[in-house]
C-alpha cells in the first residue's frame, strides 16, 4: 500500500517541527536569540452528560521550529 503525498508531507513537517524545536533548545545555551519562543493553547472541552472530555494543546515555535518546517517542505519536493 503506497502512502498519499499529503500524510508524507504532513509526516515531514511534524518530524521537521519536532527536531527543528529540540535543536533549538539545545542551542539556545550558545546562542540566546534561539531562546525566544512563541506560544499559542488552546484548551477545547465539553461535557455532554454522557461524555466529558478536555484537551490542552499547546504549539511552541522558536527560530529553529521554522527552519525544520521549511527544511521539511523542500526535501518533500525534492522526493517527487
Amino acid at each position: 500500500m503506497r502512502k498519499s503525498p499529503f500524510w508524507r508531507l504532513i509526516g515531514m513537517l511534524l518530524l521537521g517541527a519536532i527536531v527543528g524545536t529540540l535543536a533549538g533548545q539545545l542551542l539556545t545555551h550558545q546562542v540566546p536569540a534561539l531562546g525566544r519562543t512563541a506560544t499559542v493553547s488552546w484548551h477545547p472541552s465539553a461535557d455532554l452528560a454522557v461524555l466529558r472530555y478536555s484537551i490542552d494543546i499547546t504549539l511552541r515555535v522558536n527560530w529553529l521550529t521554522l527552519v525544520g518546517v521549511i527544511i521539511a517542505v523542500i526535501w518533500n519536493r525534492r522526493l517527487k
